[in-house]
């Protein structure tokens, strides 16, 4: 079985993360800076994701890093899908497998798509977990129902090597699956 790997890096960003330097927007780094350090997650994450593309600030994939774990321990799914994926494909710092599991993890039970194809993938595929074709069934059915493609042909690709217990026990957790308050 071959699963399609997706890193799915793109969000609805915030129009001021959008903006370049010196436009409308100017002030926005001033702002994310300001309640980043204040504790705000949200900012946090905004500030963490400039450094991580480099824009309007120098690109700085440690310091998106930085921000990112402190926004993902306060709950910011959005950042905990980033830190996830920098610590997978270890931009900033070493690659970071369970890490990456443990934060698609977060992500994925807040209902976050993309978190939950990685998920799926980590299970199918043996990445930093034991291969198990249940969870995996269920990580790429969740996302699939909420419309990802990737996920479909994953899902797809999975149940076509799976045994009927396999799929039962699959089909068992979707039905049980209930998201992280």
């Amino acid at each position: 079985m071959i699963l399609v790997l997706g890193l799915g890096i793109g969000f609805a960003a915030e129009t001021a993360a959008q903006a370049p330097p010196g436009g409308p927007y100017a002030d926005a780094m001033g702002w994310y800076q300001r309640e980043a350090e204040g504790g705000n997650p949200r900012a946090q994450f905004l500030y963490g994701y400039r450094f991580e593309i480099g824009e309007g600030v120098a690109l700085d994939a440690a310091l998106a890093r930085s921000w990112y774990a402190k926004a993902a321990s306060q709950g910011e799914r959005r950042a905990q899908y980033r830190l996830a994926r920098l610590y997978q494909i270890g931009e900033g710092g070493a690659v970071d497998e369970p890490a990456a599991l443990a934060w698609f993890r977060a992500a994925a039970q807040a209902g976050h798509v993309a978190a939950q194809s990685m998920i799926g993938y980590f299970y199918a595929s043996g990445v930093a977990v034991e291969a198990d074709p249940a969870n995996a069934y269920l990580w790429f059915s969740l996302a699939a129902r909420a419309g990802d493609a990737l996920a479909a042909e994953n899902l797809r690709r999975l149940t076509a090597t799976l045994t009927e217990d396999q799929k039962a026990a699959g089909e068992a957790l979707v039905k049980a699956w209930e998201p992280a308050p």
